[in-house]
C-alpha cells in the first residue's frame, strides 16, 4: 500500500488526475468538430448559391464564356464606408458610396448576363448580394474556428459555438431568399412594395423614378400619390431621392410609410401596428432624407408596420405574410381616410419588389410559400 491507499483507490486518483488534465482537449475536440460541421455547411450553401447564379445568368443572360470565373471574381468584392470621426456630411459620404456600389454591381450583372432584360439583371444582382451574404458569414467562421485551431483558445471557440443556431437561422433564410432571386419569386421583405400594388388600380398611370414608380388616384375626394419600388425584378429603388422630390413638386402635408419590420419572439407573423414616423430600414440615407424633408415642410409622417422573424423578411414570402398584407391595406385605407378631403396623401411601400407586378390586381395569384409544418412556420432553428 502506498500512503496508506489501496489499488483502486491510487487507479482512481489517476483516472480523476487523467480526465482534469484531458478534459479541455476532449472539449476543444468536440466544439471544433461541431463548428466544422457547420463551416462544412456553410461551403456547400455558398457553393449552392454560386451555381444558382451561374445557372441563372447561363439561362437569361447568354454570356459569351463561362461566368464561374467571373462569379468567384466577384465573391470577393467589398465596399468601404465613409469615415466617420467627423459626422458633418456623413450622410452624403454614404450616399455617394452606395451609388457607386450600385453602379458596381449593375456593371457586374451586365458582365456575367449581357443579354438579359432589366428586370432580371435586377434578379441577377439581388442574387450576387445574397450569395455575397452568404460568402461573408461562411469566411467569418471560418476564421474563427481556424483562429482558434492556431491559438488553442477556447473561449473563442464556445462563443462561436453557442452563436451558431442563430447563424444558421439566418444562413438557411438567406440561401431561401437567393433561391427566390434566382427565381423571381416574392420575399417577405416585398410586403410594402405589396401593399402599394395593390392600393393601384388599372387604368392609373405609372411614371418612373430613380427604380420606383409612382402612380396616382383619388380616394373618396383625397388625392393619393402611391409610391413603391418597380417590379417584378429585385429592387428596393431609392426611396429617399424619389419622395423628396415628390415632397418639393406636390407640396405634401402627409406621408404614410409601409414596411415589414422585425418581431420579438413570441410575437405572431403578420401583427399589424401603426405609429409616427418614417419606417425605412437600410443604412439610414433614404430615412434622414425624408426626415429633412419632413423638418422643414412640417409634415405628418404615419407609419403602418406587419411584423415578421427576420428569417421570413428574407426568405420567400409564406401564406401569413399575404394575410397580413390584405389586411394592412385595410388599415392604409383607414390612415388615408383620416385626412382631410382634398388634401394629398403619399404612400410609400417600402422593400424589395421581387416577384411582384407593379399592379397588383389578384393578390392570390402571386407565388408563396407553403407552410407545411408549425416548425416551419415558427422559423426554429436548422437541424444539421
Amino acid at each position: 500500500m502506498l500512503f496508506n491507499l489501496g489499488p483502486l483507490e491510487i487507479i482512481g486518483i489517476i483516472v480523476v488526475i487523467l480526465f482534469i488534465l484531458l478534459l479541455p482537449r476532449i472539449i476543444r475536440m468536440r466544439l471544433i468538430s461541431s463548428v466544422l460541421r457547420a463551416t462544412q455547411k456553410l461551403e456547400e450553401l455558398v457553393n449552392e448559391s454560386q451555381e444558382l447564379l451561374v445557372k441563372l445568368c447561363q439561362e437569361k443572360g447568354n454570356p459569351p464564356r463561362d461566368p464561374r470565373e467571373l462569379v468567384e471574381n466577384y465573391m470577393e468584392f467589398f465596399v468601404i464606408p465613409p469615415v466617420d470621426l467627423d459626422p458633418n456630411g456623413i450622410v452624403e459620404k454614404y450616399r455617394k458610396i452606395l451609388d457607386l456600389s450600385e453602379d458596381q454591381f449593375q456593371r457586374m450583372a451586365r458582365e456575367l448576363a449581357p443579354d438579359a432584360d432589366s428586370e432580371w439583371i435586377s434578379n441577377i444582382i439581388m442574387t450576387l448580394k445574397s450569395t455575397l451574404g452568404l460568402q461573408g458569414v461562411y469566411k467569418m467562421v471560418r476564421h474563427n474556428l481556424v483562429l482558434a485551431q492556431k491559438t488553442g483558445n477556447l473561449q473563442i471557440l464556445l462563443m462561436l459555438q453557442m452563436n451558431l443556431p442563430l447563424i444558421m437561422r439566418i444562413v438557411k433564410a438567406q440561401f431561401d431568399g437567393t433561391q427566390a432571386f434566382s427565381a423571381g419569386k416574392p420575399i417577405g421583405d416585398g410586403l410594402g412594395p405589396l401593399i402599394a400594388g395593390m392600393l393601384l388600380k388599372k387604368h392609373v398611370e405609372l411614371e418612373e423614378q430613380d427604380g420606383m414608380i409612382v402612380g396616382r388616384r383619388e380616394m373618396d375626394g383625397r388625392h393619393v400619390i402611391i409610391a413603391r419600388a418597380k417590379g417584378p425584378g429585385a429592387r428596393v429603388g431609392k426611396v429617399g431621392p424619389t419622395i423628396t422630390s415628390l415632397i418639393q413638386e406636390e407640396g405634401l402635408k402627409r406621408i404614410i410609410t409601409v414596411d415589414a419590420a422585425v418581431k420579438m419572439e413570441g410575437e405572431n407573423t403578420g401583427s399589424i401596428a401603426e405609429g409616427i414616423g418614417v419606417v425605412i430600414g437600410g443604412p439610414g440615407v433614404d430615412k434622414w432624407m425624408i426626415e429633412e424633408s419632413m423638418v422643414k415642410g412640417d409634415l405628418e409622417v404615419d407609419a403602418v408596420i406587419v411584423k415578421m422573424s427576420p428569417e421570413e423578411a428574407i426568405s420567400q414570402m409564406n401564406e401569413d405574410i399575404l394575410k397580413a398584407a390584405k389586411k394592412a391595406l385595410c388599415v392604409v385605407r383607414d390612415s388615408i381616410y383620416r385626412s382631410e378631403i382634398g388634401s394629398k396623401v403619399l404612400v410609400v411601400g417600402v422593400g424589395n419588389s421581387c416577384g411582384l407586378p407593379n399592379i397588383v390586381t389578384e393578390p392570390g395569384k402571386i407565388d408563396i410559400k407553403k407552410l407545411e409544418n408549425d416548425r416551419e412556420k415558427e422559423g426554429r432553428a436548422w437541424r444539421f
